[in-house]
């Protein structure tokens, strides 16, 4: 316990006539104002979620949820999804890239992270109730709310997760005309600008709300070759939405969004080198093997570079016969190795010069060559048409169309040495392109005001968006990598609630799901165009090479059934128990490429879990809140990665299936107002996700806990609001929270390389609400008061590779906002 003292499709409008059910959840603000004497509800407020896919308030729902309005996430700073981490238990959020998190949820987070393999995530991200890839820059401005469901959810929403989902529900036109302006100033030379306009139609017609935001902030981390600041930001982002109600019970919300990020690249921190790293074993045939046991003896570990100071030979040309590569085949490559110093490039002077410049250099410069470059763009058309057909049956209808941009360049291995880098070695704009259509259809209804159901279809197609090249330079081998991949799923699901009695209901669903996945490979010399991709189903004794071929396809289906259980029951006002079974499930996929043929693809991932718990309102004098849950889940197949490097490739995460895996824990939260104006508030987590076997060559290792896992973490937040005369309020916010260390995917590697450490966190905010009695707000703000040097995630492949490199968290950053509101 020491610890403890740490979501441009044009809607066809098919249901425009004939509609579909409820809106978005709207967020109402939880800042309360009063103190003893006033109800929870009154202090609280309570915002509405829309975890069983209608309106309830959150703590109606049996479910863990951690929600939060968008004028909480203001008051607590959040302004980038990264800082996610530090306001909900049970949540981590690992990042390679600056701004593009991954979601970790109770153990469980991001599947195949490969350059152009499109992701099956245990965590899914939902906008407007419709899956997306990524929530990164251009995402946090004119919420409703973000709401964290923790736990399984493969019955009611789009796509199956074992983990959890992540909804952002953007603010929907209002019956009000109102807006704000907001400027935002810095340090770093942060400047932004965040606009919000809502027209209404009149007659409760509808309206429109327009909404965009501008940021911009240089680097923190400098270049000392190129000058240049890497970890800026640079984006702007848009989002329309249009309501209409043309008749009673009938309603269209059309939400067009866009984002365009061009930002300078992240920073990657060289913490170790390894003289004795070993060549991925694919990239030397096993015929081959003899030559390293005659010339260095049996079991001598062979190191990644091939050659030293005199004749460098890429790996790649022990592989394959590629123009550059010494004549002679991969024998050939083998001698002018020899001839060229022998295989011990890791330990010349040069390469441990280089990590001792690093360490010399500090974690907020570094030295590459070349410029990094991170751009995306992100935009989409969701329409959502509600008919209330009659009192007791409503239909829902959502359609969309999502589209998703990358262009990059990115030393990975954090030196000037040709190690893993990517780069835009063409012409076209982007490197990455990915077209996404979903359908859901739902009919929602209730029968003698004690029976609730919900009955669906769901549709989900994902297709490039045009052909991809990647380039990258992996150990001085210039290659250029094309994925494609076309997903197809579809469900059928169903799901119910029934009251027994006053206090006590039941509820569950089922889900059937149908995926189909294609995807092809190829593989470039960016030099001559030729094809250099080895076939693993080539390799045969007789041919220990493999033979060449562009592109290799995959394809494979996967169909499973998810059900869940809930029993609720209310013992008095204000306080629901619950205890839930729930079946999850997450899809297989391919390993792109595959170094053996026993690797090609990965089976899907299930998960049987088990939750109870309590959230409770009570009266005690003053405003007190308390939410508990437990939870125990047991998995099978569960999908892990490993990076390794291959040859002509790149870095690649190869994922295999572990037999079982338990992960078991306990959340707490809990808010409280002892006196009028001050509001307290806090969590704690405890988290154990360890595997229950252990898979040689894999994170997967008995008692060890899951990469990027947290075993505590706590929060503790404070704000109080001392109202003026003059209408307006001064109001100081502060908040500290707390996460242990955790475990780096280099299982291998050794102390402290393969663990990230633990860090603390400390945020303020002081704000000057209505300014003077006027329409002006004025806040200034400060994250990271501390300066904390915390690491985020990074590429740590010391033990596959030769190098561990690492992202760190952002330094201490402060400012001013004024914001100007007006409405009726």
């Amino acid at each position: 316990m020491r610890s403890l003292t740490h979501a441009l499709c044009l809607s066809t409008s098919l249901l425009t006539m004939i509609g579909a059910a409820s809106a978005p959840a709207f967020a109402q603000d939880a800042a309360p104002t009063a103190g003893s004497g006033v109800s929870n509800a009154e202090a609280f407020g309570d915002i509405v979620v829309i975890a069983r896919r209608r309106e309830e308030a959150a703590q109606e729902v049996p479910l863990a949820i951690t929600a939060l309005s968008g004028n909480a996430l203001d008051q607590k700073g959040v302004q980038a999804v990264e800082q996610l981490r530090d306001v909900a238990p049970g949540v981590n959020i690992g990042a390679q890239k600056r701004d593009e998190a991954q979601f970790y949820i109770r153990g469980q987070g991001p599947g195949v992270i490969n350059a152009g393999q499109r992701n099956f995530s245990s965590v899914a991200t939902y906008f407007a109730e419709v899956p997306i890839p990524v929530a990164g820059p251009g995402t946090f401005f004119d919420l409703q709310s973000v709401q964290v469901l923790k736990g399984p959810q493969g019955t009611l929403f789009g796509r199956n997760t074992t983990g959890g989902a992540v909804l952002f529900e953007p603010n929907r036109p209002s019956d009000n005309f109102e807006g704000l302006a907001r400027v935002n100033v810095g340090n770093y030379d942060r400047y932004g600008f965040e606009g919000v306009v809502n027209v209404p139609f009149g007659n409760d017609l509808g309206g429109v709300r327009v909404a965009g935001q501008v940021e911009r902030r240089d680097g923190f981390t400098k270049n000392i070759l190129s000058g240049q600041k890497l970890d800026g930001r640079a984006f702007e982002s848009m989002r329309v939405s249009v309501l209409l109600r043309p008749a009673p019970g009938l309603e269209n919300l059309l939400i067009a969004d866009y984002s365009n990020r061009d930002a300078s690249g992240s920073s990657a921190i060289l913490r170790g080198i390894n003289p004795d790293a070993q060549i991925s074993p694919n990239v030397i045939p096993a015929a081959l093997q003899p030559i390293f046991d005659e010339n260095f003896g049996p079991g001598t570990k062979i190191p990644m570079y091939l050659g030293q100071s005199g004749t460098l030979v890429p790996i790649a040309c022990t592989s394959a016969s590629l123009p550059g590569c010494p004549p002679g085949g991969a024998f050939g490559a083998f001698a002018a190795a020899f001839q060229g110093g022998g295989f011990g490039f890791a330990p010349t002077p040069a390469v441990l010069g280089v990590l001792q410049q690093q360490q010399q250099l500090g974690i907020r410069k570094v030295a590459y060559e070349g410029l990094n470059y991170n751009r995306a763009q992100n935009f989409g058309i969701t329409n959502k048409t509600t008919w209330e057909v009659t009192d007791n049956i409503t239909l829902k209808n959502i359609i969309a169309y999502r589209g998703q941009r990358t262009d990059e360049g990115n030393d990975y291995d954090g030196t000037v040495l040709p190690l893993i880098a990517q780069f835009n070695e063409y012409t076209q704009d982007w490197q990455f392109g990915q077209d996404q259509f979903t359908e859901e259809f739902q009919v929602q209804g209730s029968i003698a005001d004690r029976f609730r159901y919900i009955l669906g279809y769901y549709h989900e197609k994902s297709k490039p968006a045009f052909d991809p090249k990647i380039s990258s330079n992996t150990f001085g081998s210039l290659t250029t990598r094309a994925v494609t991949n076309t997903d197809t799923s579809d469900a059928l699901f169903a799901h119910g609630e029934f009251d027994v009695t006053d206090t006590i209901q039941v509820s569950g669903g089922y889900r059937r799901t149908w995926d189909k996945r294609k995807a092809s490979l190829s593989q470039f010399s960016t030099p001559t165009g030729e094809c250099v991709l080895v076939d693993p189903q080539t390799i045969t004794e007789d041919n220990p090479i493999g033979t060449i071929r562009c592109p290799i396809n995959y394809k494979a289906k996967f169909s499973a059934s998810t059900y869940d259980g809930t029993v609720q029951w209310k013992p008095i006002d204000g306080v629901l128990l619950y205890a839930a079974y729930r079946r999850g499930f997450k899809s297989g996929g391919f390993n792109l490429p595959a170094p053996t043929p026993d690797l090609e693809s990965f089976q899907p991932e299930k998960v049987d879990d088990y939750e109870i718990g309590i959230k409770a309102d009570w009266d005690v004098g003053f405003p007190l809140r308390t939410n508990l849950s437990l939870f125990y889940d047991k998995f099978k197949d569960v999908q892990v990665t490993v990076p390794i490097a291959i040859a002509t490739t790149g870095i690649a995460s190869v994922a295999r299936n572990l037999g079982k895996q338990t992960n078991k824990g306990v959340e707490f939260e809990t808010v409280v107002v002892p006196i009028e104006g001050l509001t307290l508030s806090g969590f704690v987590s405890y988290l154990d996700a360890a595997s229950d076997i252990t898979l040689p060559f894999t994170p997967a290792i008995k008692g060890r806990q899951a990469v990027y896992q947290p075993k505590w973490k706590y929060n503790i937040s404070g704000r109080y609001a001392y109202p003026l005369s003059d209408g307006g309020e001064i109001a100081l916010q502060a908040d500290f929270s707390h996460q242990s260390g955790t475990n780096s995917p280099d299982f291998a590697a050794p102390p402290p390389l393969n663990r990230f450490p633990g860090y603390d966190m400390l945020n303020a905010r002081l704000e000057w609400n209505k300014v003077a009695g006027s329409k002006f707000d004025l806040a200034a703000f400060v994250t990271n008061l501390t300066n904390e040097k915390y690491i985020t995630g990074g590429y740590p492949l010391y033990s596959q590779i030769g190098f561990d490199s690492v992202i760190y968290g952002d330094p201490r950053m402060y400012g001013l906002s004024l914001t100007y509101r007006w409405g009726d």
